[in-house]
């Protein structure tokens, strides 16, 4: 799991690919939300010039790079984001909703002077604000779950697989 500071820190993050160590270089939020585009190719995406080039031989040389490089494009954004990948996925999508967008431009939050895991903090914050317990943990319920054919990382270390989580939600929130 990524360092409790991670969504603060501006360092670079590092990428295997077909045994190619490749430094990401630090980029602000509004590059990582763009990069959503082409999520399984998010490294190269994120990746300087002359790295996108050889990220794109190693494509060409090694069959097997391409999965490396969706793996290792998830693991980034969630390494970066301080979250589980697909929670900041959604609320890197979340962010430019127009609602969501305005208020946090009203509010002076550029994406361009955050890093990926303080932009996604400020999505996070503005969309419980105001929610009492229960719709916190409606939200909280709604990061959580894991898209299609990646339930199997939904492990957070509690213990409860998915089945029981959602029992313990709806008993929570009175929905059955």
């Amino acid at each position: 799991m990524p360092s409790d500071f991670a969504p603060i820190l501006r360092e670079p993050v590092t990428v295997t690919v077909a045994g190619t160590r490749i430094s990401i270089p630090y980029q602000p939020a509004a590059v990582w939300a763009k990069g959503l585009e082409r999520l399984s190719l998010l490294a190269a995406v994120l990746a300087g010039p002359d790295d996108r080039d050889r990220i794109a031989d190693l494509l060409i040389e090694h069959p097997h790079a391409v999965n490396e490089l969706r793996t290792e494009s998830l693991r980034i954004l969630g390494e970066a984001a301080g979250r589980k990948w697909w929670e900041a996925g959604r609320l890197l999508s979340t962010s430019v909703q127009p609602e969501v967008l305005g208020r946090l431009v009203l509010a002076n939050v550029d994406p361009w002077q955050r890093s990926v895991g303080e932009w996604c903090a400020a999505v996070y914050a503005l969309c419980v604000k105001g929610q009492d317990e229960k719709g916190r943990i409606r939200f909280d319920f709604s990061l959580s779950i894991p898209p299609a054919d990646h339930e199997d990382e939904w492990d957070d270390g509690g213990g409860l697989d998915p089945a029981a989580a959602m029992a313990a939600v709806s008993q929570m929130t009175g929905k059955r």
